[in-house]
C-alpha cells in the first residue's frame, strides 16, 4: 500500500493476492473429505474485512441429487443466531431505549426470579454473558422443538422429544410457562444454585430472553429490529426468520443420514437459533465482525463496539477461554494456536461454525446440513474440514 501524508496527488492503491494455487488445493483436500461420506452436504468460505477469498459447496440440498448445496444455498444457522441479538442488544442500549446493568424483569410483564437467590436480581448483562443462572434442562428447552407437520413417513428423522404442531406458543408465553413460579412447566432446577453473575452456563432460554426483551425495551417485535439495523444495512438479501423473508427455491432440507430427512421443524425460542440465511450472506456479516474488531464497523459505534469485545473469564472455565457478549474468544474448537473469535453449535440436523483469526486477519466459516447424532464420524470429520 502505498500513501503519502504530503503530496494529495499520491493515489492509495491495495494490492489484493492471487489465493488461485491455494485455493485450488483447499478445493481438493475438501472433495477428499466430503467423498468420505459422513456429513453429506457443507459449504465453506473464507473472508478477510473486504470479502471473499474463498467460498464453495460440497453435495446436494435434496435426496434426489438435483440441486447443488453451494454457498447461496440457505438453511437456519442455529447459535450463531444469537450474533444478531448482541448486535440488537448494544443497537438498542445506543438508542438509550436498556441499559445492560438493569435488571431483566423492569422489562418483563412478570418477574423471573431464582428462588435459591430470590434476592439477587437476574441483570440484562447477565443473560449476555451466560451468567444468569438459567439452566437448559432437557425437558424444558426441548418444548420448543415444534414439528411442522403431525405426520411423517419412515424416511424422516424424528427425535422423541420434538412437539407436535398444536403446541406452539409465543415465546412470551414459553418464559411465563417455564421460568415463573405459577407457570404450568415451572420447576425450580431450571435454576442453578448459584447466584446470577457467579459462574458460566450457556443458555439458550436466557438468550431468547434477551431478544424478547429487546422487543419490549424498543417497543419493535425482534425480527423486524434485525432488519432494519443488520439484515438491510448490510444488504443481506435472502435472509430472515421465516419462508416470506428467503428465496425458498435455494433452501436446504436437513438430514439425518444420505438417505434420511431431517422431519421440519421451527422453534419457539428462534432468536436462539432460527435465523436463515446462506453461507455468502453470513460471510457479509462476518466481514463486517472484523472490521467491528478494528473499531471500522458501520453498525454500532466503536464504543459498543468496545463493549462486545471485551474479554471477560469465568472462575468455572477451566480452559484459558474468554469470552465477549455472545461469542467465545477461543481455541477449544479449532485448535488454532492464536485464539479466534466468534461462535458455533449444532441443531437437529445442522452445525454451523463462524471464526475469525485476530492475527491473521482471516476468518472462516461452515455450513452443515447434516445431523451430528447419526454418525460417530461426524465431529471427526467437522475438524478434517
Amino acid at each position: 500500500m502505498l500513501f503519502s501524508c504530503k503530496q494529495n496527488s499520491k493515489v492509495k492503491k491495495t494490492y489484493k493476492k492471487d489465493y488461485t494455487a491455494i485455493n485450488d488445493t483447499l478445493t481438493k483436500n475438501l472433495q477428499s473429505v466430503f467423498k468420505k461420506g459422513t456429513i453429506v452436504r457443507f459449504s465453506v468460505s473464507i473472508v478477510d474485512d473486504q470479502g471473499f477469498i474463498y467460498e464453495n459447496g460440497f453435495g446436494y440440498t435434496d435426496i434426489a441429487l438435483t440441486k447443488k448445496y453451494t454457498s447461496n444455498t440457505t438453511q437456519n444457522i442455529a447459535s450463531i443466531s444469537k450474533t444478531l441479538i448482541v448486535v440488537s442488544l448494544l443497537k438498542a442500549k445506543e438508542q438509550g431505549k436498556l441499559n445492560l446493568n438493569e435488571p431483566i424483569n423492569k422489562y418483563l410483564p412478570f418477574n423471573v426470579i431464582n428462588p435459591n437467590y430470590p434476592e439477587k436480581p437476574i441483570l440484562i448483562k447477565h443473560l449476555a454473558y451466560h451468567t444468569s443462572s438459567i439452566v437448559d434442562i432437557d425437558e424444558v428447552y426441548s418444548k420448543s422443538y415444534v414439528l411442522k407437520k403431525a405426520e411423517h413417513n419412515e424416511n424422516k428423522g424424528l427425535y422423541d422429544w420434538f412437539n407436535m404442531p398444536k403446541t406452539k406458543i409465543l415465546l412470551i408465553d414459553f418464559i411465563k410457562n417455564n421460568l415463573t413460579v405459577k407457570g404450568k412447566w415451572y420447576t425450580k432446577e431450571i435454576f442453578a444454585i448459584t447466584t446470577p453473575r457467579e459462574i458460566r452456563e450457556y443458555s439458550n432460554i436466557g438468550a431468547a430472553i434477551c431478544a424478547q426483551i429487546i422487543e419490549f425495551a424498543t417497543r419493535q417485535d425482534y425480527q423486524s429490529f434485525t432488519k432494519d439495523y443488520i439484515i438491510k444495512p448490510l444488504k443481506r438479501a435472502s435472509s430472515g426468520w421465516s419462508s416470506k423473508d428467503i428465496n425458498t427455491t435455494k433452501r436446504s432440507r436437513l438430514f439425518a443420514t444420505k438417505k434420511m430427512l431431517i422431519a421440519e421443524y421451527s422453534l419457539i425460542t428462534s432468536a436462539d437459533g432460527g435465523f436463515i440465511t446462506s453461507n455468502k450472506n453470513l460471510g457479509l456479516f462476518l466481514a463486517e465482525f472484523m472490521k467491528d474488531f478494528k473499531g471500522e464497523g458501520k453498525l454500532l459505534s466503536k464504543e459498543s463496539y468496545k463493549k462486545l469485545f471485551k474479554k471477560q473469564q469465568f472462575s468455572n472455565i477451566e480452559t484459558e477461554e474468554k469470552f465477549g457478549i455472545f461469542i467465545e474468544f477461543s481455541n477449544e474448537f479449532i485448535k488454532i494456536k492464536n485464539n479466534v473469535i466468534g461462535h458455533n453449535r449444532s441443531d437437529p440436523g445442522v452445525m454451523k461454525a463462524m471464526y475469525f483469526n485476530q492475527k491473521t486477519e482471516t476468518g472462516k466459516i461452515l455450513f452443515v446440513n447434516t445431523d451430528s447424532d447419526f454418525d460417530a464420524n461426524f465431529w471427526p470429520k467437522v475438524a478434517l474440514i
